[in-house]
């Protein structure tokens, strides 16, 4: 056994491709300096430990011979949830009792009021990523990538509740900045990597309003069983689209990606409407209106409803400006070009 294992995992967004990915439509995601910091080593305590930077203290487990978490004191609920379902699938082999920090801090910010948000970019895949990582490399047993992400991602699946595309742990594993995914199968996805196009400025902001992505896609997925013609007719578009805004993003064609991500908007408003899905919140249509104004498109990114929204302009003085004025609603975390 190693004396210690830290592993980093960063988080993600979702620059197109949501809710089609479902579907086999090609997604763009990138990452984000926010990371996931797992720890793993040789408790000092005859119990093994777990913390965790999003609740104060320690919480003490054992492990029983069916791989179950078993929590001797206090237990940390939903942060403790992925801990357990890792263990389930992953069956670690120990010899000895285990300290497991996981540091998701990054993944938090807090508010001008003082609150604290949990920001959408992907905590809980990235976190996935990282137990996975850490627990192999801790035993020192060797594995492909493939099934390292395939155990991930299974992971994933239960915290979900086997909801969504997988894409989001696909990106947060590849830790290669912007990628183009497809989803084949839950646990098969094809992935490439794709430069960022010269002259594309991005920030990434939040409003502060968390969303659940598994109601949000129980919502799509009622929606296209009540629309089905509707939903077909506008997955048709999005494949055209997705497939068309690959092509334009390896040929750096700023004009006609902005273009293409546009359309696409307008596809998801058509099925938000339809559907009453709750893709787009009242402060993202504001922000929208706002962008309307300058040269900056505007989009909430992933399943929407949220908190992070994409900003996207040919001009970083449009985007600067655009961003200067929402600063009331929404406050940049992060930015790409």
């Amino acid at each position: 056994m190693n004396n210690g294992i830290g592993v980093s995992v960063p988080g993600k967004i979702v620059i197109s491709g949501e809710y089609a990915v479902l579907d086999g439509a090609l997604a763009i995601l990138a990452t984000l300096n926010q990371r996931a910091n797992i720890k793993i080593q040789k408790s000092d305590k005859n119990h093994n430990i777990y913390s965790t930077s999003a609740l104060e203290g320690v919480f003490p487990f054992t492990i029983d011979d069916d791989a179950n978490v078993l929590w001797l004191e206090a237990d940390p609920g939903e942060y403790g949830s992925l801990l357990q379902h890792a263990f389930k699938i992953l069956k670690p082999m120990l010899k000895e009792k285990l300290s497991i920090i996981v540091d998701s801090s990054e993944f938090f910010q807090t508010t001008k009021d003082g609150t604290a948000i949990k920001l959408g970019i992907g905590s809980s895949a990235a976190v996935s990523v990282g137990i996975t990582q850490a627990l192999f490399q801790y035993q020192e047993i060797e594995s492909s990538p493939r099934n390292l992400l395939t155990q991930a991602n299974s992971i994933h699946q239960i915290l979900q509740g086997k909801q969504g595309s997988g894409i989001d742990v696909t990106c947060c594993f590849a830790d290669q900045g912007v990628i183009e995914c497809t989803k084949e199968s839950i646990n098969n996805h094809t992935w490439s990597i794709l430069n960022w196009p010269n002259g594309l400025h991005l920030k990434v902001l939040t409003t502060g309003q968390g969303a659940s992505t598994k109601r949000l896609v129980t919502n799509y997925e009622m929606a296209g069983n009540l629309h089905s013609k509707e939903f077909k007719n506008a997955l048709d578009q999005f494949m055209e689209i997705t497939q068309n805004l690959s092509i334009a993003w390896k040929s750096g064609d700023v004009d006609y990606i902005i273009g293409l991500l546009t359309a696409y908007d307008v596809q998801i408003k058509k099925l938000d409407k339809i559907g009453d899905i709750g893709i787009y919140t009242q402060v993202h249509t504001e922000i929208q209106n706002i962008a309307s104004r300058y040269n900056v498109f505007y989009k909430p990114s992933g399943a929407g409803g949220g908190d992070i929204g994409l900003a996207f302009s040919s001009s970083l003085d449009e985007l600067n400006d655009f961003s200067n004025e929402i600063s009331k609603v929404a406050w940049n975390i992060g930015c790409l070009d």
